[in-house]
């Protein structure tokens, strides 16, 4: 990079966070002033509408930071934003990667639970309790099959747009700008960061400023951790697809939607706190002793393939400001 271009690039991480974080805190911020919060009484109800309030608040800062920056600040390079296919074995390890990392939190606070002698405790919390007390009707099922379905769509669509800001462009970037391994940390320190008014905010009836506080900082520290293995997927993998997957199930498994909109998922939240950070931290070590360590590199500059553009390269052309097609990046 020239100089010009590095104070380019400078000045588009520093907006992308800008234009990231107004967003998150303004949206955040006015669900608390409408009090606009989710408690339906049925749980496919709930489970929609925690989903498409945690997709408008947390789905769309990333790509239109992403666009505008790439647009009009960034220096007009190739940079790789990981929007590609990616090989089958890293969309299936990023899939089950989730699962298992939330089932294995998911023990590790059962057995701290039965070990200090607090008695069970219920794997659903109050977010699904309906399923456990009553055995629904057919129609019930059908209507809880499609309320899944709708909220697989919609948590999917807010992962995508999620990676592609923050896994897509900003990863690159702040390693560039940073190094490989502090820009790994760092960007999964300020990813928290983006979620903090979504916690802050995420209380019922008298805001807790001391609670909510603890909530966002322990989140932070959640995504540091979990920002560092989505980055080493993306970087592996030369793709947004594993993580997109891999960020929808833990979504999903872990209850994510619930647990910033103050809804007690359980057990199965056990990801974000205490227990998922020491499950993150064996698998980061594990990783760390591996061959896997090399993959950590700053993503070289890439060059669109000659070809009729897919869905993916579609979105790639949108966010660089296109008007003439593939050929513009190619050599």
């Amino acid at each position: 990079m020239s100089r010009d271009d590095r104070t380019r690039a400078t000045a588009g991480l520093i907006l992308f966070v800008a234009l990231a974080f107004l967003g998150s805190w303004c949206v955040a911020a006015s669900l608390r002033v409408f009090d606009l919060t989710v408690s339906p009484a049925t749980i496919g109800t709930r489970l929609f509408t925690t989903s498409l309030l945690y997709a408008v608040m947390m789905g769309w800062q990333p790509i239109v930071a992403t666009w505008v920056v790439r647009r009009w600040v960034d220096p007009p390079d190739r940079l790789d934003l990981g929007l590609r296919p990616a090989p089958r074995g890293f969309s299936l390890a990023g899939g089950l990667g989730a699962i298992t990392i939330a089932g294995a939190a998911t023990l590790v606070a059962l057995s701290v639970a039965g070990f200090g002698g607090l008695g069970a405790s219920r794997l659903s919390g109050i977010a699904e309790e309906e399923l456990a007390n009553s055995v629904p009707s057919l129609g019930g099922l059908a209507g809880l099959g499609a309320a899944f379905l709708a909220t697989l769509l919609l948590v999917w669509v807010q992962a995508f747009a999620e990676e592609i800001g923050w896994r897509g462009y900003f990863l690159p970037r702040v390693m560039q700008r940073f190094g490989r391994w502090r820009g790994l940390i760092l960007h999964g320190g300020i990813w928290g960061l983006w979620y903090a008014p979504v916690l802050f905010f995420s209380s019922y009836g008298q805001l807790d400023i001391v609670g909510s506080v603890s909530r966002c900082a322990a989140f932070v520290v959640t995504c540091v951790l979990l920002g560092t293995l989505f980055g080493w997927l993306r970087l592996a993998a030369g793709s947004l697809v594993p993580v997109v997957i891999a960020n929808t199930t833990l979504t999903l498994a872990a209850g994510l939607p619930y647990v910033v909109h103050g809804v007690d998922a359980g057990l199965r939240s056990a990801a974000f706190g205490t227990p998922g950070w020491l499950v993150l931290a064996v698998v980061i070590a594990c990783l760390l002793m591996s061959r896997w360590k090399a993959v950590v590199q700053i993503p070289e500059l890439v060059a669109l393939p000659d070809s009729p553009p897919g869905m993916l390269v579609r979105v790639w052309l949108v966010l660089e400001g296109s008007e003439r097609g593939p050929d513009r990046y190619l050599h």
